[in-house]
């Protein structure tokens, strides 16, 4: 980093000081934080983040020596508009290595895929004997494990300054780690130019997404008040006349850089123009001393001694002479192996300067120098490629371009590839034999430019690639029909919208080419044209696409038409359970990791839908394990995480659900993000959790209605999970909007069959009770959708479920509910539908038991429903358990003590947990520091345990606490 600027005290800032420090304690309470850093150049950015750091190291808040803050600082450099794929994360990586260790450092690395991943940048963590099959993962995963799982340890603080000139990978990092940190303390702080930042800009986008990110802290950073300017100089330079002060804070505007090089002129006049301040200290230089630092500015804002001097025409004494001169007069600073500017702006003002002859010498030198000495470097591969840009050789630019791609997919950075990508399009047409140099052609270029963009989830520039690359491919059928096929994709992804004829004219392109890339290009077609379609033609070419596979030997095209088969067998032909054949036939092939989870991630999903929860979890745990062992749980991976939790809440294991769908919810993109979120909402009303559900939602309300907004064919399932959250013991009303809305699913004809089998069910118990008249519309509907269910599988299951709930509606005879109800509780203790369902069928057996008489068995049940459910993640069917046998009275000659011991056993443990500190005479803010939780989240649970227990205040809820306690002391 930089030396401090001469100014002995930081002037100002305190509100800005102030902000950085509360994210700091947010990271240090466990609650990550990242804070964006804003201002113009000069402001003092970089002044205040080193006031930041120096507190917070000087004074860790009282931790211990060990659990000092780990501090990594990154430096963007200005390597023009691509340059090296995580730049300033190599310098991050580093820091991390020599603060931890490499042992450490291995070990939060995790997997043997991320340890290779890594090792391209931290030099010494690899093992020394690796295994040759070893594949590295993907870098920017790997980055992001590694950080999740040392700040889990010590309290991580990144430091990355002036991203304005990020590279498109550090960029899509930083935002990935913005919305998806998980660290338990982790601090990230990022500054930025805002004065360069045009709409242009390639961080403006990342920086509207930060925006809209609920753990990103924006701090600005203004120009400094007539008064704070006053202060500054008083520490610079004693005595001067209040007038020559005042003309100093309006000649600089508050920008504090400007103040003290303003100050250093003394009594000289003050230049013209701001490029002549900046350059005030460099004219007082000699000859020598200057040329160094014109070099030295081609070079960037930081320059290695052995390179520069490599590149400088000044022998070895003229040099040092020359850099003493300048460092004197305070133009550069030492700054470990090499030099500095003080300023950026000093740099950009010098660069000026240099004649153009000077600046092709120059550049050639360093293009020269680094070529040939660190051209396996990524970062001096790109800087490789900027030199003879600026040297006007565009040949040796394409051809360091080439060598820059390469490594950049070495290092598995789709956003730097894209770049690339197009710098190479660019300057095609402007250099001989570009084809030979590149090892490809423009339109093949093109299509890798599109398939980086998909990669990263940008279908906009994805289509923009993939016309480019169609406008110059009139002659091969094979990139032309791949160009086709990935416009038809982009197109749907960006306009929502399908271009069925690009995939006709593909299909006519490859057919009949005796070529194997085009018979695996027409499997892949073919499966597109299967998605997009219904009915006979949708089985033909998916059929179509898994010969051609098989005929090619291609498993990887075989594993995604069988995949796409098992779908279409599912939607086309109401056959879950057929479905599972392809399935698992494609889980037999050799497939690459990500191939295999995507096969994987499907055959867990079809799982889910025939209600194998049991074997959804055994093979989804094993897909997200061999993601993670890969080093690729982004992607893919998100949506096994996510799928693997609905199993493991259906199984009733909700600890590691949650911890799951966490998973996925930080993998995933914030929009994407938002179907976890209502899986979570589910599992907190079935688990008697309302508060924290109304507060999740309401956090993440702007992107959930985005979401909506985005993906309204999910709205289905919003509609259930708000169905679901109004369900009582007694149903629900059936005129309510949210009756109305899952019931129009459960009868609808859009929607794959299992969500509107849900939907019926959902429907079912919020509007059919015992005793209780049902609207004959309703009734009507319910009726209609339970007959229209196949007589196979799990749709019997929710037919069995729903008849016995029409017959409590319609007061059938209690013998006969009891004969349903016992029906449906047998089928369902063997799997079928989730635990919730089963624990709401033991119920509703109870009160068919409790209206047959049979009153000791139904005490008997309700009771194994109020013990069991809480652990499974169900407490609201145990507080319903608890009401039903209040009601029925099913226990009158019990001790109260008895009773309040039941009662206070359905909570949870954290809930006994506040229940005791109620029963201690505690406020919520006490409980709250005493739990290490908020005051608002303590005053939830308090609410919450009030409602469980049916207390009406404080005081009986204590009370009742000290009679479960007698309780529980007299049968020990």
């Amino acid at each position: 980093m930089p030396a401090l600027p001469s100014s002995p005290r930081m002037v100002g800032r305190h509100t800005e000081l102030a902000a950085l420090l509360e994210a700091y304690d947010d990271g240090v309470g466990g609650v990550p934080r990242t804070v964006v850093v804003r201002g113009e150049a000069g402001v003092g950015k970089t002044r205040l983040v080193q006031e930041f750091l120096a507190l917070v190291t000087a004074d860790p808040l009282g931790a211990r020596t060990d659990d000092a803050p780990v501090i990594a600082f990154g430096q963007c450099v200005d390597l023009g508009p691509i340059g090296a794929a995580f730049g300033p994360v190599r310098r991050v990586l580093r820091d991390l290595h020599a603060a931890v260790g490499t042992d450490a450092l291995r070990d939060a690395a995790g997997s043997a895929a991320a340890i290779a991943s890594l090792a391209a940048l931290v030099p010494g963590i690899a093992d020394e004997t690796p295994d040759a099959d070893e594949p590295a993962g993907e870098f920017a995963e790997a980055i992001e494990v590694l950080l999740e799982r040392l700040s889990q340890r010590r309290h991580v603080v990144v430091v990355l300054e002036d991203l304005q000139w990020a590279d498109a990978a550090t960029m899509a990092l930083l935002k990935t780690l913005a919305s998806t940190l998980r660290g338990r303390r982790l601090t990230i702080v990022a500054t930025y130019r805002s004065d360069d930042i045009d709409r242009f800009h390639p961080l403006r986008p990342v920086l509207a997404e930060l925006d809209r990110t609920r753990s990103v802290v924006r701090v600005e950073v203004t120009p400094l008040t007539p008064d704070e300017v006053a202060e500054q100089v008083a520490q610079l330079a004693s005595g001067l006349d209040p007038r020559v002060v005042e003309a100093l804070a309006e000649r600089s505007g508050g920008i504090p850089f400007l103040v003290e090089e303003l100050v250093d002129l003394g009594d000289r006049a003050l230049p013209d123009t701001l490029r002549e301040l900046v350059l005030a200290r460099y004219t007082r230089l000699g000859d020598d001393a200057q040329q160094a630092v014109r070099t030295m500015a081609a070079g960037g804002v930081h320059v290695d001694d052995d390179v520069l001097a490599a590149v400088t025409t000044l022998d070895e004494s003229a040099l040092a002479h020359a850099l003493r001169e300048a460092i004197d007069t305070r133009v550069i600073v030492a700054d470990g192996p090499g030099y500095c500017f003080r300023h950026a702006l000093t740099r950009e003002a010098v660069e000026a300067e240099m004649l153009p002859s000077e600046r092709v010498r120059v550049h050639r030198r360093y293009a020269e120098h680094l070529r040939d000495h660190r051209g396996d470097s990524p970062d001096d591969a790109s800087a490789v490629a900027e030199h003879w840009l600026a040297a006007r050789d565009l040949a040796a630019a394409f051809d360091a371009t080439v060598i820059a791609l390469q490594q950049s997919r070495s290092q598995f950075s789709p956003a730097t590839a894209a770049k690339l990508t197009e710098r190479l399009a660019e300057l095609w047409d402007q250099v001989p034999d570009a084809e030979t140099r590149a090892g490809t052609t423009l339109p093949a270029l093109h299509l890798d430019a599109a398939q980086a963009w998909h990669d990263l989830g940008d279908p906009e520039r994805a289509l923009r690639s993939a016309n480019e690359g169609l406008a110059v491919c009139p002659d091969d059928p094979i990139t032309r029909a791949a160009l086709l096929r990935q416009r038809f994709v982009e197109t749907f992804n960006f306009e929502h919208r399908g271009r069925r004829e690009d995939l006709d004219k593909a299909v006519a392109l490859l057919e009949g080419l005796d070529d194997r890339r085009a018979r695996t290009l027409l499997s892949r077609v073919l499966t597109n044209m299967a998605i997009d379609e219904h009915g006979t033609d949708a089985r033909e070419h998916a059929y179509r696409a898994i010969a051609l596979a098989e005929e090619v030997g291609d498993d990887a095209a075989l594993a995604v038409a069988l995949t796409v088969e098992a779908w279409r067998i599912a939607a086309d032909e109401d056959d879950e359970i057929g479905a599972l054949v392809p399935l698992e036939r494609a889980m037999t092939l050799r497939l690459d990791p990500p191939m295999r989870a995507y096969a994987g991630q499907a055959l867990t999903d079809m799982l889910l839908r025939v209600g194998r929860f049991d074997e959804a979890a055994v093979v989804g745990t094993q897909q997200f394990e061999e993601v993670s062992r890969a080093g690729i749980e982004r992607g893919t991976g998100a949506s096994i995480a996510h799928s693997l939790s609905f199993a493991l809440f259906a199984t009733g294991r909700p600890e590691p659900a949650v911890r799951y769908a966490q998973r996925a919810r930080r993998l995933l993109s914030p929009v994407d993000g938002a179907s976890v979120v209502r899986r979570l909402g589910s599992h907190l009303s079935w688990d008697d959790r309302a508060q924290e559900r109304d507060d999740l939602f309401a956090t993440e309300r702007g992107r959930i209605d985005e979401s909506r907004a985005r993906y309204p064919e999910k709205d289905d399932w919003w509609s259930i999970e708000r169905a679901e959250a109004r369900l009582t013991l007694h149903g629900g009303d059936s005129t309510s909007d949210a009756a109305t809305a899952v019931l129009a699913v459960a009868t609808g004809e859009k929607g794959s069959p299992a969500v509107r089998r849900y939907a019926l069910l959902t429907a079912a118990l919020l509007c059919l009770s015992p005793g209780r008249p049902v609207d004959p519309a309703v009734r009507a509907q319910i009726d209609a959708a339970v007959e229209a269910l196949p007589e196979v599988g799990l749709a019997q299951s929710v037919a069995g479920f729903v008849r016995a709930l029409l017959a409590d509606a319609d007061g059938a005879r209690p013998v006969e509910r009891v004969g349903l109800w016992r029906g449906v509780v047998d089928d369902l203790a063997g799997g079928g539908l989730p635990t919730w369902h089963l624990q709401t069928a033991r119920c509703r057996l109870a009160w068919a038991l409790i209206d047959a008489g049979e009153r000791a068995e139904a005490a008997a049940l309700l009771g194994a429903v109020a013990a069991e459910a809480p652990a499974l993640g169900v407490a609201r069917a145990a507080r319903w358990a608890n009401e039903l046998a209040a009601q029925a009275r099913l226990s009158p000659g019990s001790s109260d003590a008895e009773a309040s011991h039941g009662v206070v056993a359905t909570l949870t443990p954290r809930e006994l947990q506040v229940l005791e500190l109620i029963a201690e005479g505690l406020t919520n803010p006490q409980i709250g520091q005493r739990l290490f939780i908020s005051p608002k989240t303590a005053s939830v649970h308090v609410s919450a345990i009030l409602a469980k227990i049916g207390a009406a205040n404080r005081a009986e809820a204590a009370a009742l606490y000290a009679a479960s306690a007698s309780a529980t002391a007299a049968s020990t």
